[in-house]
């Protein structure tokens, strides 16, 4: 099915996206899968989102992907040099200078300002930290904002926690699963976790 979905939707690409996917494959560094990004620009396009905070990212492939194929802005984070360096590089070779803004820094510890309001908030960064990532940056939504938040399936081993033998993995897909409980259950949002790409939530501020 999954070959079948990828000969039939259309490729959201062209020269610079197809240089940062052989970029994040040379270097192993994971990125986002197409079908979630592919969900997150069409969210953003009906959702009229026009800014956008991205917790992670990592060589700049998904902000580069919503700033190319909606008219949003955005704002994001890296905390690892060597990546924010090559998302630096990847950004002046989209020509998005003027679209995305990137800061290096470790987000738990970022002082966002209070002037500062977004859309959608978009996490994709350490699994472990996914709820301090969460609740330190959810009063920058605006009214009605939205949370997508990725990797939540881990592999599949979020529901198949018997198939795991590395202690390491059993606690990271613990704190996974405990963020997916905290947000389903959150009282101030709509959520819904679908088992697209490696596991996406789309939260939505009530």
């Amino acid at each position: 099915m999954n070959d079948y979905l990828d000969s039939i939707n259309p490729k959201k690409s062209n020269d610079v996206i197809d240089s940062i996917l052989e970029q994040a494959k040379e270097l192993n560094t994971p990125i986002i899968q197409s079908d979630a990004i592919n969900l997150l620009i069409q969210l953003i396009q009906t959702s009229k989102v026009q800014s956008v905070l991205e917790i992670g990212s990592a060589i700049a492939y998904s902000a580069i992907m919503m700033a190319t194929f909606t008219n949003c802005k955005v704002f994001t984070i890296e905390r690892d040099l060597d990546s924010y360096k090559r998302a630096i590089e990847n950004i002046k070779k989209a020509k998005l200078e003027d679209r995305i803004t990137i800061v290096h820094a470790d987000a738990l510890e970022y002082p966002m300002t209070e002037d500062y309001q977004f859309d959608l908030l978009f996490i994709d960064a350490a699994k472990a930290q996914y709820i301090k990532f969460f609740e330190k940056y959810e009063i920058f939504l605006k009214p009605n904002g939205i949370v997508v938040s990725d990797n939540l399936l881990f592999h599949g081993l979020v529901g198949h926690k018997e198939l795991i033998e590395s202690r390491n993995v059993k606690q990271l897909v613990r704190k996974i699963d405990g963020f997916n409980d905290y947000i389903i259950n959150n009282p101030k949002y709509d959520t819904y976790i679908y088992n697209i790409g490696d596991g996406l939530s789309i939260s939505i501020k009530k």
